[in-house]
């Protein structure tokens, strides 16, 4: 009798578990969409991360680290403004990616997101602004790198 019971539970964790391996698979696997939104969402938020998604002929422009420079701009900004970092800080909602065009080497993703200050809209009534840009990504030795004109980027 107590058997009985026990099987419905074991089979639903047993699937469930399986499921989750499943699942588990595409997240992994890195496309050019993951590499905009991985870009995008570390440049919002002026993350360091972003420079393991920018191809090489972006990471230094004329002898210059692109990524400490704008990391160097918004902290000044920031100083300047009398803020924190974490106040220039932006998160994205509602992202959406399409392939917009693909050739042999490098495909054009199309991004559209809002842009929102997580905790500082709360307080001061900021409104979110759109974004809606077309982000080139090249296959590099396997990996996805976005390059290109990006946002905001010193040297664009």
């Amino acid at each position: 009798m107590q058997k009985i019971r026990l099987a419905p539970i074991i089979s639903a964790l047993v699937i469930g578990a399986a499921l989750q391996v499943l699942f588990i698979f595409p997240d992994i696997k890195d496309t050019p969409n993951k590499a905009v939104i991985e870009f995008a969402t570390a440049y919002f938020k002026v993350d360091k991360s972003m420079g393991n998604r920018l191809c090489d002929e972006r990471k230094t422009v004329n002898g210059t680290d692109v990524v400490e420079e704008y990391i160097q701009i918004k902290t000044k900004e920031a100083r300047d403004r009398g803020l924190s970092m974490f106040y220039l800080k932006d998160k994205l909602y509602n992202i959406r990616t399409e392939s917009a065009k693909r050739d042999k080497s490098s495909v054009e993703i199309r991004l559209t997101a809002e842009v929102k200050p997580p905790l500082k809209s709360f307080f001061t009534n900021e409104d979110y602004r759109q974004i809606d840009e077309i982000i080139k990504v090249i296959n590099d030795n396997g990996k996805w790198k976005v390059c290109g004109r990006l946002f905001s980027l010193p040297g664009n």
